[in-house]
């Protein structure tokens, strides 16, 4: 669990503003073109320290104590988020991909 208190789901509340490395530019420009990207406070760290490994991610949430929180990647980098431990989160409506994970922090 997160440690998150009274943040709703959809919320922008709790939330940091951070740099992307640059493997992440490519993505940026899909979302928007920002020069930041804002992450749940709760694991920001975690998703910095994805993107240091070269891990692009597509979204994430920390699931503000209410859901599991999930890290979405690119397809490229499924294997090294196995690799690194990193457990699937099934989606009934897209039972064969596996490109989200249950962070870690």
């Amino acid at each position: 669990m997160c440690k998150c208190i009274n943040i709703e789901i959809g919320s922008y509340d709790n939330q940091v503003e951070v740099m992307p490395l640059p493997h992440m530019s490519a993505y940026k420009a899909k979302v928007g073109g920002a020069d930041t990207i804002c992450l749940d406070r709760c694991i920001a760290e975690e998703i910095k320290y994805l993107w240091s490994l070269g891990i692009t991610t597509t979204g994430c949430c920390c699931g503000h104590n209410k859901e599991i929180g999930y890290i979405g990647v690119i397809e490229k980098d499924i294997r090294k988020m196995k690799r690194l431990g990193y457990r699937v989160i099934l989606n009934p409506i897209r039972p064969n991909d596996e490109d989200s994970f249950i962070p870690n922090s």
